[in-house]
């Protein structure tokens, strides 16, 4: 049996330290948790364990939101999809278009591409 962890890192450009902590704490609601010393890194945990590690990096060491669409894209689950896309609409997060519209696709601080769900909601 194998079963997908509950870590994942990704790499950020420097300037979006701030933009990237107001999404993952203020929008998503998600634990700043302890700095690492060894590393330009900021770790944030969702309420179910799982773990956002950002390593902050030189602009040419990350992906461009171009080819982010290109890299694997994540789900986040909630309770109230609604409520959680409008305030990542007033955040100003980019609307991915895609073939399911029965989800909201976007693009998080980075280019990393999300799609909203509703915790209860099948594929």
């Amino acid at each position: 049996m194998t079963v997908i962890g509950n870590h994942l890192k990704m790499h950020l450009a420097r300037g979006l330290r701030e933009r990237a902590r107001q999404f993952y704490v203020d929008i998503l609601g998600c634990k700043a948790l302890e700095q690492h010393p060894y590393a330009d890194l900021d770790l944030y945990e969702f309420k179910d364990g799982f773990v956002v590690g950002l390593f902050f990096v030189e602009d040419e060491n990350v992906l461009s939101e171009e080819d982010q669409l290109k890299a694997a894209w994540m789900e986040i689950k909630t309770t109230d999809p609604v409520s959680l896309e409008r305030r990542l609409r007033q955040f100003g997060v980019t609307q991915v278009e895609f073939a399911d519209t029965s989800r909201f696709y976007f693009q998080a601080p980075g280019g990393q591409v999300f799609r909203v769900a509703p915790m209860d909601g099948g594929l």
